[in-house]
């Protein structure tokens, strides 16, 4: 028998995740990353050890909650909505991944305060930095397999797919606080000459 999926057994997971998240983000805030535990985490969020592990792996994974959900996002979209064939032009391939991007933003985004967090760990943690960047790798990846999917060589694709990256990473060690961060990112894509998504004013 399916479940609608808005269960309430579906809600009472979102909130946990939700507050998992949250506590976690506190206590990284407060502590920093490496003086943090999962038994503080579960605490704070008031649910048992089992609950944490029952989301996330291990303390990285709830900075990374929602990758693999944007990537989602990001690989239908250029599926869905892609010019087709989108053939082996470059700029149109980065545009293509630009639009994505701005697409899943507004439906996964960290808040602003968990972004800072986020900014300020990365600042302040090489182990955590590592495991960022293969999340970016990763995303990269399968971006380009989105863009081989609506019709792009793959030496264009996965090129695309990395000089989106580095555009993300550019802004990243760019942008003095995270408000910055939108307008560095388009900078980096300007320098690239990739054509713009319409810029929200």
């Amino acid at each position: 028998m399916h479940h609608p999926p808005d269960t309430l057994h579906a809600r009472k997971r979102r909130k946990a995740r939700a507050m998992i998240v949250s506590a976690a983000f506190q206590l990284f805030a407060e502590h920093g990353f490496d003086n943090v535990t999962v038994a503080a985490i579960a605490e704070r969020a008031e649910v048992g050890r089992t609950t944490f592990f029952r989301y996330f792996g291990d303390k990285q994974q709830v900075l990374f909650a929602d990758e693999s959900a944007e990537t989602d996002r990001m690989c239908a979209h250029i599926r869905e909505k892609a010019p087709r064939p989108l053939g082996g032009d470059l700029a149109a391939a980065v545009a293509a991944i630009r639009e994505s991007a701005s697409a899943a933003r507004p439906h996964i985004a960290l808040s602003p305060g968990h972004s800072a967090v986020l900014a300020r760990l990365l600042r302040e943690s090489t182990e955590l930095r590592s495991r960022y960047l293969l999340t970016r790798q990763e995303r990269a990846l399968r971006l380009a397999g989105a863009l081989t999917e609506v019709g792009t060589p793959e030496n264009v694709a996965v090129l695309a797919a990395h000089a989106a990256m580095a555009c993300e990473l550019t802004a990243m060690r760019l942008a003095e606080t995270p408000d910055a961060f939108p307008g560095r990112l388009e900078e980096a894509y300007a320098l690239m000459g990739a054509p713009g998504a319409v810029a929200a004013s």
